[in-house]
């Protein structure tokens, strides 16, 4: 569906809606957390175009601050962000801005890496290499940055609260100072860090020790000497108890880790053909955007692109059954976006047209034909 102008209505949304304009118009329109995956592939300021020059550097990193800003409010706990360029030293800036005016976690840099020896234009770019003047490396890569707001398991998460098990946590440190605790004495004394992560309660992966360890600490500590000295059972009950008190909790927590599918075919890495500009200058290859819309999205997931450009990234989500909104300035551009959306919309037509024949004949095969 295109829109002009028009007030953006994410209930409304009927698998893909592009939105001629400037995207401040439109992003401040987008509910809070209601954003499964942003992909921002934005103006580079290199002057490819006239929509690619900014006044001053000064001026594009404010401009790149006001999207974060807006992206961060409307992207889901448990979403996704990737943002583009070809400039490693704005990249930098990039990275800055956002650890200083966001809340969104650096996980990853991807290299979209050209030149690579099964690519069909190789010789051509080998060209560029081969030049003689050269003083510099020839730069045959674009690079994405990848951002979440957190990874820690629920677990984890319950583990670093220090409010939570606090009883318990207090009478690990009345044990340490009754030892004399050092990480290298337990080693010495008892071997293999057994009793690390519980006379370390401050800790991310504090736990009750094994009933043997605490033997142990008996044996060799005489811990049982101690004025408050609780029995191994006693602490188990309180722990056992405590971990089914939190079990909601975790559970809550998990449901806020990011989407991240493992497709076991990419690493950092991504070799991936120069596409035709198919009247853009400065698109995205198509398996490239599914790439990323794999790893970070589900099926019926809603994503966000707001700079929709060539439409490579709207048109690989509506290949894999993802809502998206798009958003782009350039009207030119945004009739390339509804020609391709055309056509993918009529290729999963007929997808899904064979699927049901198919069906059909099966079921027609298991019961057959109607008399």
């Amino acid at each position: 569906m295109y829109e002009k102008n028009n007030p953006l209505n994410v209930g409304d949304l009927l698998s893909w809606k592009l939105y001629e304009g400037d995207c401040f118009d439109y992003l401040p329109l987008i509910e809070d957390k209601s954003i499964d995956l942003i992909i921002l592939d934005p103006p580079y300021n290199i002057g490819k175009d006239t929509w690619d020059k900014f006044p001053s550097h000064e001026d594009y990193l404010q401009f790149i601050e006001k999207v974060m800003i807006q992206c961060q409010r409307v992207l889901k706990d448990n979403g996704s962000l990737y943002l583009w360029h070809n400039q490693f030293p704005v990249l930098g800036d990039f990275q800055w801005l956002i650890k200083e005016k966001t809340d969104l976690i650096f996980k990853q840099l991807i290299i979209w890496n050209k030149r690579f020896e099964s690519a069909s234009n190789k010789g051509f770019l080998d060209g560029y290499v081969e030049l003689s003047g050269l003083r510099n490396y020839q730069r045959m890569a674009e690079y994405c940055l990848f951002y979440t707001f957190q990874d820690d398991t629920g677990l984890k998460l319950i583990n670093k609260d220090r409010t939570l098990y606090k009883d318990l946590r207090d009478y690990c440190l009345n044990l340490r100072e009754f030892i004399g605790y050092s990480r290298q004495k337990m080693i010495e004394v008892l071997g293999n860090g057994r009793s690390q992560h519980f006379l370390e309660p401050l800790g991310p992966q504090w736990q009750l020790c094994t009933e043997e360890t605490y033997n142990d600490l008996i044996t060799y500590f005489q811990i049982n000497q101690m004025d408050g000295f609780r029995e191994y059972e006693d602490l188990r009950r309180e722990y056992e108890d405590l971990r089914r008190e939190y079990e909601d909790l975790r559970r809550e927590y998990e449901d806020l880790r990011y989407t991240f599918n493992n497709q076991k075919t990419h690493h950092s890495v991504w070799d991936y053909e120069i596409p035709k500009k198919i009247g853009h200058i400065t698109p995205k290859p198509l398996e490239l955007c599914e790439n990323i819309i794999k790893h970070s999205s589900n099926p019926n997931d809603l994503i966000l692109i707001p700079f929709a450009g060539s439409g490579s990234e709207m048109k690989a989500s509506e290949n894999l059954n993802r809502n998206v909104i798009g958003i782009e300035k350039e009207p030119k551009y945004c009739q390339i976006i509804k020609d391709r959306m055309a056509t993918a919309h009529e290729l999963q037509l007929e997808q899904r047209k064979q699927t049901s024949l198919q069906t059909f004949k099966g079921q027609q095969t298991l019961t057959g034909p109607a008399k």
